[in-house]
């Protein structure tokens, strides 16, 4: 009889289990630990996003800068809401603040041209992609990005729909990508 307990308790305890790993909160949970936890597949997108003025070892660095932004993203879920099979949650998440890192770089750019100009070339009064030597710069803006310490808060609102029983998470926009990596501009 006492087996007979303990097996219906497991029993129990499974499928309860089960039924909570499919709520929309704990989708949204499982996409954002995903990042933090560089799963391949975000590593892959991360690839596809990467600007072009970022080739070869620059590249490289940028994904690594952006791999450890991840890693030190923190989130905590503030809101859930589900009617029939429409959910939305939505996640406050913390990151480097790159975006401001980025401005200032190109205010610095702009006010020290001359720090990233081509060898042996004149400068011009007006500020052109062949003013200045885009790999020179881009030492500057990763240097800068891996020194950052101060941290944003952004929210995001994840838009989830149950196919199958199951929710599933629509796709990012744009916004809410540049968000994860810090780079949202509002």
């Amino acid at each position: 009889m006492k087996k007979i307990v303990i097996v219906l308790c497991i029993i129990l305890l499974s499928a309860c289990s089960l039924g909570k790993s499919n709520t929309p909160k704990q989708k949204v949970e499982e996409l954002l630990d995903k990042y933090k936890n560089q799963n391949q597949e975000v590593l892959a997108d991360l690839e596809d996003s990467i600007p072009d003025d970022y080739t070869g070892e620059y590249r490289s660095k940028y994904k690594e800068i952006m791999t450890n932004q991840y890693k030190n993203m923190e989130y905590k879920i503030i809101n859930e809401s589900i009617e029939g099979n429409e959910a939305v949650v939505d996640a406050e998440i913390t990151v480097y603040d790159y975006s401001s890192v980025m401005n200032n770089a190109s205010e610095y750019l702009k006010d020290h041209i001359e720090e990233f100009k081509k060898d042996a070339q004149e400068l011009t009064d007006e500020i052109t992609d062949n003013d200045y030597d885009q790999d020179k710069y881009n030492e500057y803006r990763l240097k800068k990005l891996e020194e950052a310490t101060d941290k944003i808060n952004y929210t995001i609102e994840f838009n989830l729909t149950k196919k199958d029983k199951k929710w599933v998470i629509e796709p990012l926009s744009d916004s809410d990508i540049q968000k994860l990596h810090g780079l949202y501009e509002e």
